[in-house]
């Protein structure tokens, strides 16, 4: 009987991931489309250097600097002192280079999670304002985790909104400098729980242990129940339980059986459980986004984002399917995105850089690229503004920067962060490799190229051009869909975005009325698009 309840529920997670979105998709260089770097996590401290690098990335294509603004830094002294002096001469930096400026509020700590090379932990005073109880993250070992304010501590939104206020009138005469401001919805500056932490005993790809278990989250859960049901007697009967009490009922006891049983999956208990979770975020995410929209809006008038982390290990795990992410708190993205619509929140979402290659294999599940073209299909249907992120450094890993392309050009992204400005200058202030894949595969400017093929076989029904570069395709005819149309005279044309002054290598290939796909015989074709105007290519078959 367990073995056919986990493949049935394997195979209806399955369909409705693969209904819900992850469709070929269409070449598409967005026209807006813009390339950000991330800052080095630490202080500068030789600016003269740092400004030299900056007006490097801005010479190169790079757009804009994204930058921490560390809460513990600024606000570390004491309740509303504010000392702004190293990010004012940070300012002026980004400024002189030419470049546009990001600044991420970090309401979160630095240090503990990967690719963490500093400490920064938020403001000591703040835990005096309550018990650790009603503030913090509680796991299922009974860690107690401080990288960042719990999402139901009611003083949140209040003490986020005080450190936006002061950010915004330290730098209202910036206005053309800041083109963005993030907000840190979690742990790493995401919207999640710290759900897989090193210290508390995490290691990938373990699934990571549900945050629920402080007196706080347990009273909001009960909180959440006594709303939506009224009286435990109309919840034991939607759930066929028998309850005597709201206070009986708690966080899983034993966050590993609740996935392996299927009661996580269930209606009842299980999904009521998932439902606040998860809505435990996203009205956190409402709150501290209605702040951020009361104090940056008037002054700056810029998108506000907020980032998604990419947890994409145990998606396939036939014992205990999309567990990692449910503890996280993604229990529903559909539903996660429709809130990130409400409030207003432009997305970036991470490990563009990333394959399937252990989509099936133990014990990882790992799918980060078919989570990839999920989210970005479920936040293009919302008309959300969507950038990604690369998850892990791309070092000596050009596959890595192919792949980002890849999924940033054929899944309507508008733009893309590299983590992290540290490797793209060695110790001189050289550029590195890592620097010129950047530029090459991600620094693009927006090329429509006009395609046309002649002496196509009648039997056509379909025909179709694909490439080398991810903004063709990189060959995987099966996933890319670049369509041309037939004319009158027989040959077939089409409009593609690509990049300008960039080579491609590509051929053509249709489909007939059979289903059957014939490629273009011979050698590529190649084509170098021009540095600006239109492009155009005439070919034959």
């Amino acid at each position: 009987m367990r073995k056919v309840w986990y493949g049935w529920l394997l195979f209806t997670l399955l369909f409705v991931s693969a209904v819900g979105g992850v469709q070929p998709a269409q070449a598409d260089v967005q026209k807006e489309y813009k390339l950000y770097v991330m800052a080095p996590l630490t202080e500068i401290t030789d600016w003269e250097a740092f400004e030299e690098k900056l007006k490097t990335m801005k010479e190169n294509g790079v757009y804009a600097l994204t930058t921490d603004i560390w809460w513990g830094m600024v606000e570390g002294k004491g309740d509303n002192q504010f000392d702004w002096s190293y990010y004012e001469k940070y300012a002026q930096a980004v400024q002189s280079s030419g470049l546009k400026w990001v600044p991420i509020m970090s309401t979160h700590q630095c240090g503990g999670n990967v690719g963490d090379d500093c400490n920064y932990p938020i403001p000591s005073w703040l835990w005096k304002k309550d018990s650790v109880e009603n503030m913090t993250f509680k796991s299922e070992s009974g860690y107690f985790n401080k990288e960042a304010l719990a999402p139901w501590w009611e003083g949140t939104a209040k003490q986020y909104e005080e450190f936006y206020r002061a950010f915004a009138r330290q730098f209202a005469d910036e206005e053309d400098l800041i083109v963005k401001i993030y907000l840190s919805g979690g742990p790493a500056g995401e919207l999640r729980y710290p759900s897989y932490q090193f210290a508390d005993g995490w290691e990938w790809p373990e699934r990571g242990q549900l945050q629920a278990y402080t007196e706080g989250a347990k009273k909001d859960y009960q909180d959440y129940l006594k709303t939506k049901y009224k009286n435990v007697k109309k919840l034991n009967a939607a759930w066929g339980t028998a309850y005597k009490s709201w206070a009986e009922i708690e966080p899983p006891a034993n966050g590993d059986a609740f996935f392996t049983s299927g009661d996580a999956y269930k209606p009842g208990y299980g999904q009521e459980f998932m439902s606040w979770y998860q809505g435990a975020l996203e009205k956190h995410m409402e709150n501290i986004s209605r702040a951020a929209h009361k104090q940056f809006d008037r002054t700056f008038d810029v998108p506000i984002g907020i980032k998604i982390s990419g947890v994409h290990w145990k998606m396939n795990d036939p014992e205990m399917p999309h567990a990692a992410e449910y503890s996280t708190g993604y229990y529903q993205y559909g539903r996660l995105l429709d809130h990130v619509k409400k409030a207003d929140l432009a997305l970036t979402f991470t490990c563009l850089e990333m394959d399937d290659n252990n989509a099936q294999v133990l014990p990882y599940y790992s799918a980060p690229k078919t989570l990839v073209a999920q989210i970005a299909t479920l936040a293009n249907e919302r008309g959300i503004s969507l950038n990604g992120e690369n998850a892990l450094a791309l070092i000596n890993n050009e596959w890595g920067f192919n792949n980002a392309a890849e999924m940033v050009f054929n899944y309507g992204f508008d733009g893309f962060t590299l983590l992290r400005m540290n490797y793209l200058f060695d110790e001189a202030g050289n550029p590195t490799n890592e620097f010129y894949m950047m530029k090459d595969k991600l620094a693009l400017v927006q090329m429509p190229v006009t395609f046309t093929v002649s002496n196509i076989p009648k039997e056509a029904n379909h025909v179709y051009v694909i490439g080398d570069r991810g903004e063709m395709g990189r060959w995987n005819s099966e996933q890319y869909k670049y369509e041309l149309t037939k004319n009158m005279d027989g040959s077939w044309s089409g409009s593609v975005n690509l990049a300008a002054d960039r080579s491609y290598s590509f051929k053509f290939l249709y489909e007939n009325a059979a289903g059957e796909r014939i490629w273009q015989s011979g050698e590529n074709n190649h084509y170098t698009t021009p540095s600006a105007g239109e492009a155009f290519f005439n070919g034959e078959w």
